[in-house]
C-alpha cells in the first residue's frame, strides 16, 4: 500500500470526534505555542523532536498512521506538512493534515484547550526584534554611528525568515528558560 497524505477540514474532524470516532491528533508546534491553545485532544509532539519510532510507542496503539489515520496539525499547515513528509519517509502510510491548522480550528470556534496566559513565541520574537531596533537607534545616536549598521542586518534576517519560514531568532527565543521548561515536550501530553 502506498503512502497517502490527505487533508481534512477542522469542522469535519470535529464532527468525526463528536460522532464517537477515536481521533489520533498530534500538534507539531513548540511547547509554548501548544500552551497558548490547541485543538481539544491534540497531543504535543514538537516537530524538532519528532521521532517516528518513539511516536509509535507513545501513541500506544498499533496501526496508527498505517491502518488508522494519524491526524497532524500545527499553526497554519507548513510544519504539519514537514512532519507528514518525515513520517512518510519512515514508513507511515495514512496521514491526514488539518486544513489551516490550529488557526483554522480556532477561527471555526471549535473547542480549544489552553494552558495559561502565555505570550506566543511569535510575539516574543517581535518584542525582541523591536527592542533590538530601538537599542541600535539609541546607541547609534548616543554612542557611535556604527550601531546603525546593524539595522540592515536585522532587516535581512526578517526577509530571510519571511521567505524561508526559518527564523533564527525564534530558535533562540525558544531556548529561553520560560519557553523550555513550561511543558516537558519529551512526553506527549493531551
Amino acid at each position: 500500500m502506498s503512502a497517502t497524505i490527505t487533508s481534512i477540514s477542522p469542522q469535519r474532524l470535529h464532527t468525526l470526534r463528536t460522532n464517537g470516532k477515536e481521533i489520533n491528533l498530534i500538534d507539531v508546534r513548540t511547547p509554548d505555542e501548544y500552551r497558548t491553545g490547541h485543538a481539544l485532544g491534540a497531543k504535543l509532539v514538537p516537530l524538532d523532536e519528532l521521532d517516528p519510532e518513539v511516536l509509535t510507542s507513545d501513541l500506544q496503539q498499533s496501526g496508527v498512521g498505517h491502518e488508522e489515520p494519524l491526524y497532524i496539525t500545527c499553526q497554519a499547515g507548513f510544519r504539519a506538512q514537514q512532519a507528514a513528509e518525515r513520517l512518510v519517509s519512515a514508513g507511515y502510510r495514512n496521514l491526514v493534515l488539518i486544513e489551516g491548522g490550529t488557526e483554522a480550528w480556532e477561527k471555526a470556534g471549535l473547542p480549544m484547550q489552553r494552558s495559561g496566559n502565555v505570550i506566543s513565541l511569535e510575539r516574543q520574537v517581535q518584542i525582541a526584534i523591536g527592542v533590538l531596533l530601538v537599542l541600535k537607534v539609541f546607541f547609534g545616536f548616543t554612542v557611535h554611528e556604527l550601531f546603525f549598521a546593524a539595522i540592515p542586518l536585522i532587516g535581512a534576517g526578517l526577509i530571510l525568515s519571511g521567505t524561508t519560514r526559518w527564523c533564527g531568532m525564534a530558535r533562540l527565543v525558544a531556548m529561553l528558560p520560560w519557553n523550555r521548561n513550561a511543558i516537558s515536550s519529551k512526553q506527549i501530553t493531551a
